[in-house]
């Protein structure tokens, strides 16, 4: 049991894309747990939240753990609603486990060995702000430089399920124009990971099948604006390659209807939304129920990317982490634990195994 005395929001200027927003988390004994709830979609409402969800622990013993997997109960099918509980969740499993001096990770991992790092793939998307072909391809140089082999890109801007097929064939210049790029930049070796972001029908997906199978792509996320067995089986017949999906599921049902669908090979889901550590590991282990591998999806800062790297860690089944590649010089000092192997991130505790250093900026966040 423990008490929780305080709790802060920190909004951190990020990018184009938007802003970091940390929770911070304070008990009794002075210990400190931090979440995250970025890309909720509204920073002020969500941070309204929050506070609201803070208070209402404030004073309270409580188990930590147990408090924290029920935050989300009841809340509306809706990403701005389950942000906030799902950032005081991750709160909460940092506070709890840096109390106990392990990781989250040990936590979630039912007694087996948990190992020291897990495999992640850089998403360029949020690095490139320029959509041109020779930007996406730089940013994927720099990726490759950094050790990185595993490389993503949301290439089809153009393209939307509105658009017939002979309208999509003319539509997918552009998105060829910038996966080409990118292939030819960083070599056959590299693994090129594309996410569709629902653009494509079951009549439109034959053509990205066979650009898939002409580049060699070998992730495929979230091709189909509704998801259908038969499309998804000539896809990936077609193409070569894995199909993944479920980012935009923010509810347990939701995502085992998907994996029990035959649809997917990977599943995906997001620790912004499903609840927190825990939640998001009933998810992985629900997967492996139906023969899925799972990978968080995180295009996030360095608290949610520690959260799911913990549940990746935790779990056989969980193959990958998502890392958004680029963002910010500064990240590796603002997140002190926060460390890049390779293709490979380091998996430490106690708690999520990060610490925030506001000063690296050269001042305190808001």
């Amino acid at each position: 049991m423990l008490k929780v005395t305080s709790g802060r929001v920190h909004i951190i200027p990020v990018n184009h894309r938007g802003n970091w927003v940390l929770v911070e988390v304070e008990s009794a004994d002075h210990q400190r747990g931090w979440g995250e709830a970025s890309d909720s979609k509204n920073d002020s409402a969500c941070i309204e939240e929050i506070r609201s969800y803070i208070e209402n622990l404030k004073g309270k013993d409580i188990d930590p753990i147990a408090a924290a997997d029920s935050l989300i109960h009841g809340v509306p099918n809706k990403r701005l609603l389950r942000t906030a509980p799902s950032a005081v969740a991750q709160a909460l499993y940092d506070l709890s486990c840096r109390t106990e001096g392990i990781s989250v990770a040990k936590k979630l991992s039912q007694g087996h060995e948990v190992p020291n790092t897990v495999q992640f793939y850089c998403n360029i998307n949020r690095k490139s702000a320029s959509r041109e072909p020779a930007s996406i391809a730089a940013a994927g140089c720099e990726a490759l430089k950094a050790g990185c082999t595993n490389i993503k890109i949301a290439p089809f801007d153009e393209v939307s399920p509105q658009h017939n097929p002979k309208e999509v064939k003319n539509l997918l210049g552009p998105g060829v124009a910038r996966l080409r790029a990118l292939r030819d930049a960083v070599g056959p070796q590299t693994q090129l990971m594309i996410d569709c972001h629902w653009r494509f029908t079951k009549e439109t997906a034959p053509m990205l099948a066979a650009i898939c199978n002409d580049l060699e792509i070998t992730w495929i996320e979230d091709p189909l604006d509704i998801w259908d067995k038969s499309a998804c089986d000539e896809l990936r017949n077609i193409s070569g390659g894995r199909i993944c999906g479920g980012e935009n599921f923010y509810t347990f049902g939701e995502l085992e209807n998907l994996a029990k669908s035959g649809c997917i090979d990977v599943l995906i889901a997001d620790v912004k939304f499903i609840g927190g550590p825990g939640k998001l590991d009933e998810v992985c282990k629900m997967a492996a129920t139906y023969g899925l591998t799972f990978a968080p999806h995180n295009p996030s800062g360095p608290i949610c990317t520690a959260a799911s790297a913990q549940v990746t860690a935790a779990n056989h089944n969980a193959e990958i982490l998502e890392y958004a590649f680029g963002e910010v010089p500064w990240r590796m000092a603002f997140a002190k634990g926060e460390q890049l192997l390779g293709t490979e991130i380091t998996v430490k505790g106690p708690g999520l195994g990060i610490d925030i250093d506001f000063y690296s900026q050269g001042k305190p966040a808001d």
